[in-house]
């Protein structure tokens, strides 16, 4: 099971996807005693949002938007009323989560972990950027290469010399040779 906290699968619109194995010629099923289910939190969220599950109805939403019970008060004011009123096991899993948050070195290592998912969410992003900058710039690059090459093909169908060309396109003579026997 694979619960996370990014939309992972952007071309299914579910939050709970469940795959197995098969053979891709004949589309036979491998075996059903193995399952991969992907959670994403992100498109539950925002079926919450939408009123499209209720977790009063639904034990696995129930479950899931209790990992993100921090974050909103409206999931956790939810999640404490049907703990209250008919889920024992959730009330017994809740107040454990509030008896092990009291506790200052657990306290200490959640925030640990929560900035070090945060930097490195962070870093992800600067790297994301950095390497669309780099590809914008190559792509640029490859770009003005090719502008530079065709003129110099251009130079070079008109007769005009290595020297020439070479003054006006910046590029060496062993470049303009080779583009001469293309």
């Amino acid at each position: 099971m694979n619960i996370v906290n990014f939309r992972y699968l952007s071309h299914i619109h579910d939050y709970h996807s469940t795959f197995q194995l098969y053979e891709r010629e004949q589309k036979l099923l491998l075996t059903d005693m193995l399952e991969i289910y992907f959670m994403e939190l992100p498109k539950l969220l925002i079926k919450w949002r939408n009123r499209e599950v209720d977790p009063r109805e639904d034990q696995l939403v129930r479950w899931l938007l209790l990992l993100e019970a921090s974050e909103g008060e409206e999931i956790t004011q939810v999640l404490e009323e049907i703990a209250m009123q008919e889920d024992q096991v959730l009330k017994k899993a809740m107040d454990e989560w509030e008896r092990v948050s009291q506790d200052p070195e657990v306290l200490l290592a959640y925030e640990a972990r929560r900035k070090a998912l945060l930097d490195e969410k962070s870093a992800l992003k600067r790297a994301e950027k950095l390497g669309e900058e780099i590809g914008k710039q190559i792509g640029e690059e490859i770009g003005e290469k090719k502008g530079i090459i065709k003129v110099a093909l251009s130079m070079i169908q008109k007769g005009l010399d290595t020297q020439t060309i070479a003054e006006f396109t910046n590029l060496t003579p062993e470049e303009i040779d080779k583009l001469r026997h293309q």
